[in-house]
């Protein structure tokens, strides 16, 4: 069974990242661990009043988490999947940390409202991108807008300058194989260009590790990375775009600080993240 952690703060759209993953996973039966997590930012005060701040707060939580489930419950999506909730006093990062070590977890869920459909947003929110960055293990991100109906169409952008080492690539044929969905890779550039030796080597590595697998190569050209993440997305239809974490080059202008506003993809597409290695 795979370990699963939904970090929620029990607003709508973690809501909509709950319904999104179990969709997900809706035909593989899954242990979800629920992690509610927010450091509280008090200031210096008597000892006593400190402590029932937090013994209130710990209830309002039980009471949200008591509701949550009892939510879950009621969804056509439930499946025969086991939830666990979790409240902790730590900030989310080492809480988070500290349940993937111990639950071996295969996958954490965020929701994210980067960017509103009027683009009044042009970043991801800080809280995110620690998760993204900090969390050494997969990382799915689910805008607030994201529903899901099938994986038809996958896309991994790259540049070919990253070699991408087995655990990575296991992780996306696991996730092809269970969705029998084919993957894109996509050469994102800014101009036209050779790829150089070792850019041939990481597509051959590629190519070599999925060829029983449905695939293709293709190749976007734009002086802005995200717009040709948004035109590929449209021309191809893609349902959900997988990342390595290392490629930090992509990173930046894709997922954590575009330059230009009004991107669809921000608030309607999925993002995987893949890190080379769980803890």
């Amino acid at each position: 069974m795979k370990n699963i952690l939904i970090l929620t703060d029990f607003s709508n759209n973690s809501w909509n990242s709950i319904e999104y993953t179990l969709a997900l996973f809706q035909n593989k039966r899954c242990n979800f661990y629920l992690l509610n997590a927010k450091k509280g930012s008090y200031e210096i005060m008597d000892e006593l009043v400190y402590d029932n701040l937090l013994v209130t707060k710990k209830k309002n939580q039980k009471e949200k988490f008591d509701e949550l489930l009892v939510k879950i419950s009621k969804s056509t999506l439930k499946g025969e999947h086991i939830f666990t909730s979790i409240l902790a006093d730590k900030d989310i990062i080492e809480s988070a940390r500290h349940q993937i070590e111990e639950k071996k977890i295969d996958l954490v869920v965020i929701g994210s409202n980067g960017m509103s459909s009027d683009g009044r947003k042009n970043n991801i929110s800080p809280t995110s991108e620690d998760i993204i960055t900090k969390l050494k293990c997969s990382i799915l991100v689910v805008p607030n807008e994201a529903q899901f109906s099938k994986l038809k169409e996958i896309a991994f952008p790259t540049d070919y300058t990253n070699f991408y080492e087995a655990k990575l690539l296991q992780n996306i044929s696991s996730l092809l194989s269970f969705h029998e969905s084919p993957i894109n890779f996509v050469h994102v550039t800014k101009k036209v260009e050779i790829l150089n030796r070792e850019q041939k080597w990481n597509k051959e590595t590629l190519e070599d590790y999925f060829a029983n697998q449905p695939h293709s190569f293709h190749s976007q050209v734009n002086p802005n990375f995200e717009q040709s993440i948004e035109n590929f997305i449209d021309e191809k239809g893609i349902d959900l775009i997988v990342m390595a974490a290392k490629n930090l080059n992509l990173f930046e202008q894709i997922l954590f600080r575009p330059k230009l506003k009004n991107i669809k993809y921000y608030f309607k597409t999925p993002f995987l993240v893949l890190h080379q290695f769980n803890y």
